[in-house]
């Protein structure tokens, strides 16, 4: 979500080229190449480390069981950067403060499509789980969600990081807690560890529905004898 303005290396070259000596040529087209090669290697979203491995093999789900499976629902409105002006004209001048120099976190797949193809989320904060609103306070200078007064804006891939405290709690004493613990979240099954997905529909030009599913993974017991039959 960075709001700038995007400046091509190869057109800068271009013009330095043009008023360099054939002296200097050489060197020039060296370090044109070398730019070039540099501002071709983009930064790797956020949301890329955190995208879930077991949902395109779902057989690394078999050693184990779930428990604490819990979803939740939730509506947002989305937008391209290019409508920041005129459809969100009010909050435009903020979010390019917010978002200046800072990584996009990625779309729904992780992506960065880069400009004004970038998707942007918009929720009432009030309608965040209280989880979310949570961890906003707890980290200040957190640079993945801009709170407007009442209104809030994020990338699609900003929910992954934090996935679990998106979720309600699940049922049972065990599950007490579980979603809280960001340290067990992970993207491939281990014994304990929180896995989640994130599926959207859009209902609307621009209206959104999100589902968030966590659930907390467990090795199955297969090393216990069987009991005698009576």
């Amino acid at each position: 979500m960075h709001l700038r303005t995007l400046l091509f290396p190869a057109l800068l070259a271009t013009g330095a080229y043009a008023t360099e000596d054939s002296s200097s040529s050489s060197s020039s087209s060296s370090s044109s190449s070398s730019s070039s090669a540099s501002s071709s290697t983009d930064p790797t979203p956020t949301a890329v480390s955190h995208l879930p491995l077991w949902t395109s093999t779902p057989t690394l789900l078999d050693p184990y069981t779930k428990t604490c499976q819990t979803k939740t629902t939730l509506k947002a409105q989305i937008y391209k950067l290019k409508q920041l002006y005129p459809t969100l004209k009010d909050y435009a001048p903020q979010l390019k403060v917010f978002y200046n120099r800072q990584l996009y976190p990625g779309s729904w797949e992780g992506e960065d499509k880069h400009g004004n193809q970038r998707d942007l989320l918009k929720m009432d904060y009030e309608q965040l789980p209280f989880g979310v609103r949570e961890w906003i306070t707890k980290h200040e200078k957190q640079r993945w969600f801009s709170v407007h007064e009442n209104v809030v804006f994020f990338a699609p891939g900003a929910i992954y990081p934090i996935l679990p405290v998106w979720v309600d709690v699940g049922d049972g004493a065990e599950c007490e807690g579980v979603f809280d613990d960001l340290e067990r979240y992970a993207n491939e099954p281990s014994d304990g560890a929180v896995l989640g997905k994130v599926s959207h529909k859009k209902v609307g030009e621009n209206d959104v529905e999100i589902e968030i599913e966590a659930f907390v993974v467990k090795e199955r017991d297969t090393g216990r004898p069987a009991r005698d039959e009576l």
